[in-house]
């Protein structure tokens, strides 16, 4: 009896049930750029008419007129975080320019003295420390309406929280992107708890598999869950069946999104519903090498939920089997 023969269709059926279930002026370009935040408040003073302009100006209105103020205020925020925190340079750049609300809201507080944007910004961070977890889970790409549960009660500082900026350290290192690190801290908050040499221990067992370094930054940014506990078997699972039909691992880096989350179960049971429709290795190879989707859009959902309709319709599991192999004729 073939394995075909051996599926029956109402076993089939519930699995696939299982998972479908007013200013006059307009200052010159050219001169804001070549003197900076002073000739804005040149500008403002000759423009206004008939009376001296009050230098006591909001940065926050300024910042949001002017890109010039805007950036003069963010390398000021930067040197703070830089020289006056002790974070490396490339960390306190993302915290100044990658944390936008948290920059508008900073400053809308501050007032600009003598046209001097970077001071007036230095003196109020002087006499008004910052939450500094406020941008970093902004920068790692969290909204403040997902972080504000996160924020420690009794911590201002970041190295205030060495584990934390150990383990993000570590994951910035291997190449995952800033912004995607967010998602990562979102599911799996425990990752950033891990002692010292834990994580790098455990992305190294991604490359054990035989891996590139490069494809597990862009597995673990799509399912960080993968990073809790031991290597997750069904991930296993997954890689040796794409092995055995001829897929190397570098396809999954080509077609997998950093934006979605996968459920290797639910793209395991897939192929092995595919292999169990007598699809050889080559067949199963050219299909998914030509849609991707198949495998990867919902992780597999939505071929299985396609699979469920046509037999729920009256199609047998060999019909099924045809209209796989004749996928490859068409473009989906």
């Amino acid at each position: 009896m073939s394995s075909l023969q051996k599926l029956r269709t109402p076993h089939v059926l519930k699995w696939v049930s299982l998972l479908c279930t007013g200013n006059c002026c307009s200052p010159s370009k050219s001169s804001l750029y070549v003197n900076g935040s002073y000739q804005l408040f040149r500008h403002l003073r000759f423009c206004t008419a008939g009376s001296d302009v009050d230098l006591r100006n909001n940065l926050g209105e300024l910042a949001k007129k002017s890109r010039v103020v805007r950036r003069e205020a963010q390398a000021a925020l930067s040197e703070y975080f830089h020289s006056t925190r002790g974070f490396q340079i490339t960390d306190a750049e993302n915290l100044s320019k990658n944390a936008p609300e948290f920059f508008d809201s900073l400053v809308k507080r501050v007032d600009v003295r003598d046209a001097k944007v970077g001071r007036s910004l230095a003196r109020f961070l002087r006499y008004h420390p910052v939450n500094e977890f406020e941008p970093f889970f902004e920068s790692i790409g969290l909204k403040p309406s997902e972080y504000l549960s996160f924020l420690p009660r009794d911590l201002m500082f970041l190295n205030d929280d060495q584990l934390l900026l150990e383990n993000y350290s570590v994951l910035c290192n291997y190449g995952i992107a800033r912004n995607r690190i967010g998602k990562i801290y979102k599911e799996e908050r425990e990752v950033f708890r891990y002692e010292c040499g834990v994580l790098q221990s455990k992305l190294r067992s991604f490359q054990n598999l035989g891996l590139k370094q490069s494809t597990v930054a862009k597995i673990i940014a799509s399912s960080p869950h993968l990073l809790r506990g031991n290597v997750d078997q069904e991930f296993v699972g997954v890689l040796a069946k794409l092995k055995k039909v001829g897929i190397e691992y570098d396809w999954l880096e080509e077609h997998m999104s950093e934006e979605d989350s996968y459920n290797w179960k639910n793209m395991l049971d897939l192929i092995f519903l595919l292999s169990g429709m007598d699809l050889s290795d080559e067949q199963l190879e050219k299909l998914f090498r030509q849609h991707p989707d198949l495998l990867l859009e919902c992780s597999g959902r939505i071929t299985s939920c396609l699979f469920g309709l046509l037999l729920k319709f009256g199609s047998t599991l060999g019909d099924v089997r045809t209209a796989i192999l004749q996928f490859p004729k068409y473009q989906l």
